[in-house]
C-alpha cells in the first residue's frame, strides 16, 4: 500500500515511460535513469514481460511492461506483497488504481508463510472518457504443494479463485479460476492456465511463463513476444500505443 505522495510520484514515473518504452517499432526496453530491467519473461499467448525496479519508488516496488506482437499492451506497478497498485490499458485507454486503503490486501508473504492467502480490494476503474466506477476484488491464492521447473527456474504453483463485483450495485461483473506460479526469489506471480465468466459466456487463457531472461542474455529487454503468436483464436491482450495513453 502505499500514501497518496508515493502515487503521485509512481505516476509521474509512468508519463515519464511514455518516452522510454517503445509503441511497437523498438526491439528492446529502454529506461529512464533510476530504473534498473532484472528480468524478460517470454509466455505463451503471444505475450512478452519485462520487469523492474526504480530507486524513486518504495523498496519492493515492481514495474511490467507488457507487449504482444504490436506492441506495448499494459504497464502495471505492484508492491513489496506483489499487491496490484497501478495498470493502464492501452487498447482502450483503461486505468485501473488501487483505492487506500483495501479491507484485506492481497499478501505474497501470508501466502508463503501459510500457503493460503484471502483477500478483498477495492480498484478504481477508470475510463478513457473519463467515468469511474469502484470494483471489489475477492479471492484467495494457495499453493498446491507443487514445485514446477520452467526454462531452468523452479516456481511454486498456485490455484485461485477471484469474483469481481460493482463495488455500488453488488453486481457480478466476471469470475476467474485457475492456476498460476510464484518465483519466491524475486516476489513475483506468473500467470498460468485460467478461466473466465463473464455475462454467461466462458472463454480461456493460458499465460503460462516459457522462458525467463536474465541481464546479458541473448533476448533480455526484447519487446517482441516469441510464443504463441500464430494462433488462430483471437488472444486476450490487445495492443494500444503507450505514448499516446499515457498523454
Amino acid at each position: 500500500m502505499t500514501d497518496q505522495g508515493t502515487r503521485i510520484a509512481m505516476l509521474a514515473l509512468a508519463a515519464m515511460l511514455s518516452t522510454a518504452l517503445p509503441a511497437a517499432a523498438a526491439e528492446t526496453v529502454s529506461l529512464p535513469k533510476g530504473c534498473k530491467a532484472f528480468l524478460t519473461v517470454q509466455s505463451l499467448g503471444c505475450s512478452v514481460s519485462s520487469y523492474w525496479r526504480c530507486e524513486a519508488t518504495p523498496p519492493g516496488t515492481v514495474w511490467e511492461a507488457r507487449f504482444d506482437s504490436d506492441g506495448a499492451y499494459s504497464l502495471s506497478v505492484y508492491d513489496k506483497e506483489f499487491q496490484w497498485l497501478d495498470s493502464q490499458y492501452f487498447a482502450d485507454g483503461t486505468r485501473e488504481s488501487l483505492l487506500d486503503p483495501g479491507p484485506d490486501p492481497a499478501s505474497l508473504t501470508d501466502l508463503l508463510r501459510g500457503g493460503r492467502d484471502d483477500y478483498a480490494f477495492v480498484v478504481r476503474e477508470t475510463g478513457p472518457d473519463g467515468a469511474a466506477r469502484d470494483i471489489v476484488h475477492q479471492g484467495y491464492d494457495e499453493l498446491t504443494g507443487r514445485k514446477v521447473v520452467i526454462d531452468g527456474t523452479e516456481l511454486l504453483e498456485t490455484e485461485f479463485a477471484t469474483t469481481v463485483v460493482d463495488a455500488v450495485s453488488g453486481e457480478e461483473v466476471y469470475s476467474v479460476t485457475g492456476r498460476q506460479y510464484v518465483l519466491e526469489a524475486d516476489r513475483l506471480f506468473f500467470l498460468g492456465p485460467d478461466r473466465t465468466s463473464s455475462e454467461g459466456a466462458d472463454f480461456s487463457n493460458d499465460f503460462s511463463p516459457i522462458r525467463f531472461i536474465r541481464p546479458g542474455e541473448a533476448g533480455f529487454a526484447a519487446t517482441t513476444p516469441r510464443f504463441g503468436c500464430e494462433a488462430s483464436e483471437p488472444i486476450a491482450f490487445r495492443p494500444g500505443n503507450l505514448a499516446e495513453a499515457l498523454q
